[in-house]
Protein backbone atom coordinates (compact mmCIF):
# COMPACT_ATOMS: atom_id res chain seq x y z
CA UNK A 1 0.00 0.00 0.00
CA UNK A 2 0.98 3.52 -1.10
CA UNK A 3 0.22 6.62 0.92
CA UNK A 4 0.47 10.13 -1.34
CA UNK A 5 -0.12 13.49 0.53
CA UNK A 6 -0.01 15.56 3.13
CA UNK A 7 -1.07 13.59 6.87
CA UNK A 8 -2.23 17.31 7.56
CA UNK A 9 -4.60 17.61 4.26
CA UNK A 10 -6.52 14.26 4.85
CA UNK A 11 -9.25 15.61 1.28
CA UNK A 12 -5.92 15.64 -0.72
CA UNK A 13 -4.35 12.28 0.27
CA UNK A 14 -4.64 8.95 -2.49
CA UNK A 15 -3.97 5.76 -1.72
CA UNK A 16 -2.96 3.23 -4.18
CA UNK A 17 -1.79 0.08 -4.65
CA UNK A 18 -3.24 -2.98 -2.39
CA UNK A 19 -6.52 -4.01 -1.51
CA UNK A 20 -7.05 -1.68 1.61
CA UNK A 21 -7.23 1.02 -0.66
CA UNK A 22 -11.12 1.46 -0.76
CA UNK A 23 -11.05 0.89 2.75
CA UNK A 24 -8.76 3.39 3.68
CA UNK A 25 -9.68 5.92 1.11
CA UNK A 26 -13.40 5.68 2.31
CA UNK A 27 -12.15 6.32 5.87
CA UNK A 28 -10.43 9.49 4.84
CA UNK A 29 -12.99 10.89 3.25
CA UNK A 30 -15.20 10.13 6.10
CA UNK A 31 -12.58 12.09 8.36
CA UNK A 32 -12.15 14.88 6.34
CA UNK A 33 -15.69 15.80 5.92
CA UNK A 34 -16.14 15.43 9.49
CA UNK A 35 -12.57 17.68 10.46
CA UNK A 36 -14.29 20.24 8.10
CA UNK A 37 -17.24 19.79 9.68
CA UNK A 38 -15.95 20.62 13.43
CA UNK A 39 -13.45 23.30 11.61
CA UNK A 40 -16.47 25.23 10.53
CA UNK A 41 -18.18 25.13 13.85
CA UNK A 42 -15.12 26.13 15.72
CA UNK A 43 -14.74 28.78 13.63
CA UNK A 44 -18.32 29.70 14.24
CA UNK A 45 -17.82 29.71 18.02
CA UNK A 46 -14.80 31.96 17.89
CA UNK A 47 -16.98 34.62 15.40
CA UNK A 48 -19.26 34.69 18.51
CA UNK A 49 -16.37 36.56 20.06
CA UNK A 50 -17.49 39.88 18.79
CA UNK A 51 -21.25 39.07 19.97
CA UNK A 52 -23.06 39.88 23.59
CA UNK A 53 -23.84 36.10 23.46
CA UNK A 54 -24.07 35.58 27.26
CA UNK A 55 -22.11 32.27 28.78
CA UNK A 56 -25.20 29.91 29.38
CA UNK A 57 -25.54 30.05 25.85
CA UNK A 58 -21.94 30.00 25.29
CA UNK A 59 -20.97 26.86 27.07
CA UNK A 60 -23.61 24.54 25.93
CA UNK A 61 -22.29 25.12 22.32
CA UNK A 62 -18.99 24.36 23.44
CA UNK A 63 -20.16 21.52 25.08
CA UNK A 64 -21.61 19.89 22.30
CA UNK A 65 -18.98 20.70 19.80
CA UNK A 66 -16.49 18.88 22.38
CA UNK A 67 -18.81 15.76 22.57
CA UNK A 68 -18.42 15.82 18.66
CA UNK A 69 -14.48 15.74 18.87
CA UNK A 70 -14.67 12.57 21.32
CA UNK A 71 -17.00 11.18 18.71
CA UNK A 72 -14.04 12.31 15.93
CA UNK A 73 -11.30 10.64 17.67
CA UNK A 74 -13.50 7.57 18.44
CA UNK A 75 -13.45 7.02 14.22
CA UNK A 76 -10.25 6.07 14.52
CA UNK A 77 -10.14 3.23 17.38
CA UNK A 78 -12.96 2.08 15.78
CA UNK A 79 -11.31 2.17 12.17
CA UNK A 80 -8.35 0.18 14.07
CA UNK A 81 -10.07 -2.66 15.42
CA UNK A 82 -12.13 -3.33 12.41
CA UNK A 83 -9.99 -3.26 10.21
CA UNK A 84 -7.97 -6.42 8.77
CA UNK A 85 -4.61 -4.82 7.99
CA UNK A 86 -2.34 -3.78 9.98
CA UNK A 87 -1.37 -0.11 8.16
CA UNK A 88 -4.85 0.95 8.20
CA UNK A 89 -4.74 0.57 11.97
CA UNK A 90 -1.48 1.74 12.62
CA UNK A 91 -2.43 4.95 10.37
CA UNK A 92 -5.77 5.34 12.44
CA UNK A 93 -4.07 4.98 16.01
CA UNK A 94 -0.99 7.63 14.53
CA UNK A 95 -3.52 10.61 14.13
CA UNK A 96 -4.82 10.01 17.53
CA UNK A 97 -3.27 13.49 19.31
CA UNK A 98 -4.46 12.83 22.75
CA UNK A 99 -2.39 11.25 24.91
CA UNK A 100 -4.81 10.33 27.21
CA UNK A 101 -7.32 8.63 24.52
CA UNK A 102 -4.89 6.60 23.50
CA UNK A 103 -4.26 5.63 27.47
CA UNK A 104 -8.18 5.11 27.34
CA UNK A 105 -8.61 3.09 24.55
CA UNK A 106 -5.70 0.15 25.56
CA UNK A 107 -7.75 -2.31 24.73
CA UNK A 108 -7.72 -1.75 20.82
CA UNK A 109 -3.88 -1.47 20.98
CA UNK A 110 -3.67 -4.74 22.81
CA UNK A 111 -5.91 -6.22 20.30
CA UNK A 112 -3.57 -5.30 17.56
CA UNK A 113 -0.65 -6.77 18.82
CA UNK A 114 -2.48 -9.98 19.39
CA UNK A 115 -3.96 -9.85 15.67
CA UNK A 116 -0.64 -8.90 13.77
CA UNK A 117 2.25 -10.15 16.38
CA UNK A 118 4.67 -10.30 13.60
CA UNK A 119 3.89 -6.75 12.32
CA UNK A 120 6.83 -4.58 12.17
CA UNK A 121 4.70 -1.29 11.85
CA UNK A 122 2.49 -2.38 14.81
CA UNK A 123 5.29 -3.87 17.07
CA UNK A 124 6.83 0.00 16.45
CA UNK A 125 3.97 1.73 17.53
CA UNK A 126 3.05 -0.23 20.66
CA UNK A 127 6.36 0.28 21.44
CA UNK A 128 6.67 3.59 21.29
CA UNK A 129 2.86 3.51 23.39
CA UNK A 130 4.69 1.02 26.19
CA UNK A 131 7.46 3.90 26.60
CA UNK A 132 5.14 7.09 26.95
CA UNK A 133 3.02 4.96 29.19
CA UNK A 134 6.16 4.43 31.30
CA UNK A 135 7.24 8.09 30.97
CA UNK A 136 4.11 9.20 32.46
CA UNK A 137 4.40 6.53 35.56
CA UNK A 138 7.48 7.83 35.93
CA UNK A 139 5.87 11.08 36.49
CA UNK A 140 3.01 10.15 38.71
CA UNK A 141 4.90 9.90 41.46
CA UNK A 142 5.82 13.46 42.03
CA UNK A 143 2.66 14.76 39.99
CA UNK A 144 -0.74 12.41 40.53
CA UNK A 145 -0.77 13.07 44.52
CA UNK A 146 -0.17 16.56 43.80
CA UNK A 147 -2.05 17.02 41.06
CA UNK A 148 -5.39 15.66 42.97
CA UNK A 149 -4.49 17.81 46.20
CA UNK A 150 -4.05 20.68 43.40
CA UNK A 151 -7.41 20.34 41.83
CA UNK A 152 -9.45 20.14 45.08
CA UNK A 153 -7.59 22.39 46.93
CA UNK A 154 -6.88 25.34 44.39
CA UNK A 155 -8.36 28.57 46.05
CA UNK A 156 -7.58 31.51 47.63
CA UNK A 157 -4.93 30.98 50.90
CA UNK A 158 -2.98 28.20 48.87
CA UNK A 159 0.46 28.33 47.02
CA UNK A 160 -0.68 28.39 43.56
CA UNK A 161 0.44 24.83 41.36
CA UNK A 162 3.38 25.43 39.77
CA UNK A 163 3.55 24.77 35.56
CA UNK A 164 5.38 24.97 32.47
CA UNK A 165 4.39 25.32 29.15
CA UNK A 166 5.63 26.60 25.90
CA UNK A 167 5.54 30.35 24.66
CA UNK A 168 4.41 31.04 20.74
CA UNK A 169 8.52 30.31 20.28
CA UNK A 170 8.76 27.15 21.63
CA UNK A 171 10.23 28.49 25.15
CA UNK A 172 9.18 26.64 28.48
CA UNK A 173 8.12 28.84 30.30
CA UNK A 174 7.25 28.32 34.29
CA UNK A 175 4.74 29.84 36.63
CA UNK A 176 7.46 29.51 39.60
CA UNK A 177 10.05 31.52 37.17
CA UNK A 178 7.70 34.67 37.92
CA UNK A 179 8.14 34.96 41.53
CA UNK A 180 8.61 38.07 43.44
CA UNK A 181 5.81 39.43 41.61
CA UNK A 182 2.23 39.79 41.26
CA UNK A 183 0.61 37.66 38.68
CA UNK A 184 -2.63 37.32 37.32
CA UNK A 185 -2.48 33.85 36.26
CA UNK A 186 -5.20 34.15 33.34
CA UNK A 187 -6.81 30.95 31.30
CA UNK A 188 -8.78 31.94 28.13
CA UNK A 189 -8.99 31.08 24.84
CA UNK A 190 -9.44 32.67 21.47
CA UNK A 191 -12.85 30.70 20.72
CA UNK A 192 -14.01 32.14 24.02
CA UNK A 193 -16.37 34.67 23.16
CA UNK A 194 -16.76 35.98 27.27
CA UNK A 195 -13.08 35.65 27.26
CA UNK A 196 -12.44 38.59 24.43
CA UNK A 197 -14.92 40.71 26.13
CA UNK A 198 -13.19 40.88 29.41
CA UNK A 199 -9.36 41.29 27.70
CA UNK A 200 -10.54 45.07 27.72
CA UNK A 201 -10.61 45.48 31.42
CA UNK A 202 -7.42 43.17 32.01
CA UNK A 203 -5.31 45.06 29.27
CA UNK A 204 -6.51 48.22 31.44
CA UNK A 205 -5.37 46.85 34.52
CA UNK A 206 -1.60 45.17 33.22
CA UNK A 207 -1.45 48.88 31.62
CA UNK A 208 -1.90 50.46 34.89
CA UNK A 209 0.03 48.39 36.95
CA UNK A 210 2.98 47.10 34.51
CA UNK A 211 5.06 49.11 36.00
CA UNK A 212 4.57 48.27 39.42
CA UNK A 213 5.72 44.66 39.97
CA UNK A 214 2.80 43.05 38.65
CA UNK A 215 2.54 41.20 35.36
CA UNK A 216 0.37 38.27 33.44
CA UNK A 217 0.75 34.93 32.40
CA UNK A 218 -1.67 33.97 30.01
CA UNK A 219 -2.77 30.55 29.87
CA UNK A 220 -4.91 29.38 26.64
CA UNK A 221 -6.75 26.49 25.95
CA UNK A 222 -6.70 26.82 21.76
CA UNK A 223 -6.06 24.49 19.38
CA UNK A 224 -4.26 25.88 16.65
CA UNK A 225 -1.56 28.12 17.36
CA UNK A 226 -2.22 30.91 13.84
CA UNK A 227 -5.80 31.54 15.93
CA UNK A 228 -4.35 31.65 19.30
CA UNK A 229 -1.75 34.04 18.72
CA UNK A 230 -3.63 36.41 15.99
CA UNK A 231 -6.14 36.89 18.74
CA UNK A 232 -3.40 37.98 21.07
CA UNK A 233 -2.42 40.80 18.81
CA UNK A 234 -6.00 41.73 18.04
CA UNK A 235 -7.07 42.05 21.77
CA UNK A 236 -3.34 44.04 22.79
CA UNK A 237 -2.21 41.52 25.07
CA UNK A 238 0.79 42.48 25.75
CA UNK A 239 2.26 39.86 28.71
CA UNK A 240 3.79 36.88 28.41
CA UNK A 241 1.46 33.83 26.78
CA UNK A 242 1.85 30.22 26.78
CA UNK A 243 -0.23 27.08 25.77
CA UNK A 244 0.80 23.49 24.62
CA UNK A 245 -2.22 24.14 21.98
CA UNK A 246 -4.26 20.51 23.21
CA UNK A 247 -7.89 22.73 23.95
CA UNK A 248 -9.30 20.69 27.00
CA UNK A 249 -7.34 18.07 26.99
CA UNK A 250 -4.25 21.00 28.39
CA UNK A 251 -2.01 19.55 30.90
CA UNK A 252 -2.63 22.37 32.88
CA UNK A 253 -6.74 22.16 33.16
CA UNK A 254 -6.87 19.40 35.54
CA UNK A 255 -3.94 20.61 37.94
CA UNK A 256 -5.99 23.75 38.57
CA UNK A 257 -9.99 22.30 37.88
CA UNK A 258 -10.57 24.54 35.28
CA UNK A 259 -14.09 23.55 33.94
CA UNK A 260 -14.85 26.83 32.24
CA UNK A 261 -13.31 29.95 31.13
CA UNK A 262 -12.64 32.99 31.56
CA UNK A 263 -11.01 31.93 34.85
CA UNK A 264 -8.24 33.68 36.78
CA UNK A 265 -6.10 34.02 39.80
CA UNK A 266 -4.02 36.63 41.22
CA UNK A 267 -0.35 35.42 42.78
CA UNK A 268 1.44 37.71 45.32
CA UNK A 269 4.88 37.33 45.59
CA UNK A 270 5.69 34.37 46.91
CA UNK A 271 2.84 32.11 45.02
CA UNK A 272 0.00 32.76 46.91
CA UNK A 273 -3.48 32.84 45.60
CA UNK A 274 -4.55 36.12 47.17
CA UNK A 275 -7.88 36.76 44.97
CA UNK A 276 -9.80 34.89 41.72
CA UNK A 277 -12.10 35.20 39.40
CA UNK A 278 -11.79 39.22 38.94
CA UNK A 279 -13.98 40.45 36.69
CA UNK A 280 -14.63 43.92 34.91
CA UNK A 281 -13.31 46.76 37.14
CA UNK A 282 -12.63 43.98 40.14
CA UNK A 283 -8.99 43.54 38.49
CA UNK A 284 -8.00 46.98 39.04
CA UNK A 285 -9.74 47.81 42.40
CA UNK A 286 -7.90 44.52 43.96
CA UNK A 287 -4.52 45.87 42.38
CA UNK A 288 -5.43 49.68 43.92
CA UNK A 289 -5.46 47.75 47.04
CA UNK A 290 -2.59 45.56 47.60
CA UNK A 291 -0.20 47.44 45.44
CA UNK A 292 0.87 51.10 46.74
Amino acid sequence: MKLDGDLDNLEAMKVTGSEATSELQQFLADISKKSISLTNEMRELDSLHSTNIPDSVFQPKLKAIQEKEKAFEQGFFDMAAQTKNPANAVFAISQVRSSEEITAHKQVISGLATRFPKNTLVKSMTEKISAMESAQAAGAGSDAAGGEQAASTVHVGQIAPDFTLPDPSGKMVSLKSFRGKYVLVDFWASWCGPCRQENPNVVKAYQQFKNKNFTILGVSLDKTKEQWLAAIKQDGLAWNHVSDLKFWDSAVVPIYGINAIPTNFLLDPQGKIIAADLRGDALTAKLQEIIK
